[in-house]
């Protein structure tokens, strides 16, 4: 007589479950950070598209209205004691006289700075405007601003600091040069009507962490003469 065997199927044991799941885990946490990964690094590469876009923007009308400008009749900024105060320059008004775009006369454009005092950070945005004088305001800068300084200066292109020339000495070089009401030099820049040029210094967060804290800067620096004013474009 003939006896077949029949064939039973082997059962699935609660320890390759168990590894089933542990290895299906690790594939979902391996999946998951590569995910995150990626949205933070677009988003970090959209905040520095939103710097750049933003200076940029700032720079281009900044830098037209100054090398266009005839006269400077407001510069409000923080004046400290010492030129080269940390708090020294930082803007809070700026008007000038520039000719109209259609060659019809002159007006008046102020650049404004509107958040927290003394560009301090906070939960209030720091926000700069260019208005023509009559006109509406128009925000160049909405978000991710550092600070920003405008010093006048008389015109001087400076050179650089010399290899053995100490740094009190180079700071004496340009005192003099630097509009500030109560400049210490013998023949400083005191008066508004002799500013013949701008530097401007616009410092951007570039980056922020997941809370919101800026852990990344750029900044823009930029010297701009008048065309009108500055007897070197003349």
């Amino acid at each position: 007589m003939k006896i077949s065997n029949t064939n039973s199927r082997r059962a699935v044991t609660l320890v390759e479950i168990m590894i089933s799941f542990v290895i299906f885990g690790i594939v979902l946490v391996i999946g998951y950070t590569m995910l995150n990964r990626t949205f933070v690094s677009l988003e970090r590469q959209r905040q520095s598209l939103d710097t750049l876009h933003e200076a940029r923007s700032f720079l281009m009308y900044a830098e037209r209205d100054l090398r266009e400008m005839t006269e400077i009749v407001q510069l409000d900024t923080i004046f400290k004691s010492s030129l080269f105060d940390e708090e020294n320059a930082l803007l809070y008004k700026i008007s000038m006289i520039v000719p109209k775009r259609d060659g019809s006369g002159f007006e008046k454009v102020t650049y404004t700075y509107d958040g927290p005092e003394k560009h301090r950070d906070g939960s209030q945005e720091k926000i700069i405007t260019r208005q023509v004088e009559g006109g509406a305001k128009r925000e160049l800068i909405t978000k991710q601003m550092n600070y920003l300084k405008v010093w006048g200066t008389d015109g001087t292109i400076f050179r650089n600091r010399y290899p053995e020339e100490s740094m009190e000495d180079y700071r004496n070089y340009l005192r003099p040069h630097y509009y500030h009401p109560s400049n210490p030099a013998a023949k400083g820049l005191r008066d508004l009507k002799n500013i013949k040029g701008v530097e401007i210094q616009l410092s951007m967060h570039e980056m922020y962490d997941t809370e919101r804290k800026p852990i990344k800067q750029r900044n823009f620096v930029t010297r701009i003469y008048s065309r009108v004013l500055n007897a070197k474009f003349e």
